[in-house]
């Protein structure tokens, strides 16, 4: 709602409620994220709710801003439940604060998720930064192409396993298979005593000796 528009007459019981879930979205994203918020309109506006962490993809969240206006730029950071949307103009981010502040989108998994925006300076969020490595552990980048890669999310089968080979479930902002062992959230652990018979894909045979023929060149020519 346009904080202009407050004052000019008694907001509805919606309206408040709304109000209240704005106003804590800003502090959640203030004291966990170090996200300030103004209270003046600018280009760029942080979206709560509207993040990777959330469920909600590029692809679900760039039309609906898209409606306001130009968007310059959309910044989604990694596993975050928010994030930043840059407009062209001031008008066009006005326009999106006012029409798209507790607007309902679907996440992947066709639940409801409610937005609510707020203005910000500029785009921000803090860089995740290399960690040092544990001895012996290496990263190889891009070892799986993009072709590889789709190979992959092919080979799971999202259809209901009627014999329970391998366990899938979902949860509030994600659906989940489990290979090898089926992964208990209620205590973060697996029971090594119960394994899944469905096995890997097929397919992971494959990758599996690609990877290990890798790591022997790699260790031939010295990188530990």
């Amino acid at each position: 709602m346009d904080s202009s528009h407050q004052s000019n007459y008694k907001l509805s019981k919606t309206e408040k409620k709304f109000l209240r879930k704005q106003i804590k979205a800003r502090h959640t994203l203030l004291r966990h994220e170090g996200i300030e918020t103004v209270s003046y309109a600018t280009q760029s506006l942080v979206v709560a709710n509207g993040g990777l962490g959330n469920g909600v993809s590029r692809n679900q969240l760039l039309p609906v801003l898209e409606k306001c206006g130009l968007v310059d730029a959309l910044l989604m950071p990694p596993n975050k439940p928010y994030s930043f949307a840059r407009y062209k103009t001031t008008e066009e981010s006005k326009r999106a604060y006012v029409t798209l502040n507790g607007k309902e989108v679907v996440d992947d998994l066709g639940q409801k998720i409610i937005l609510y925006l707020n203005f910000v300076e500029k785009a921000q969020w803090k860089e995740l930064r290399p960690q040092a490595l544990p001895p012996g552990l290496m990263v190889v980048e891009e070892i799986i192409s993009s072709e590889e890669e789709k190979m992959l999310l092919e080979s799971v089968d999202w259809t209901e396993d009627t014999d329970n080979q391998n366990s899938q479930k979902s949860l509030k902002h994600r659906r989940v298979k489990h290979f090898g062992y089926e992964f208990h959230y209620e205590n973060n652990n697996v029971d090594k005593d119960k394994p899944l018979p469905g096995g890997l894909p097929d397919i992971c045979d494959s990758f599996l000796e690609k990877w290990l023929r890798e790591a022997e060149k790699n260790s031939e020519v010295g990188i530990h």
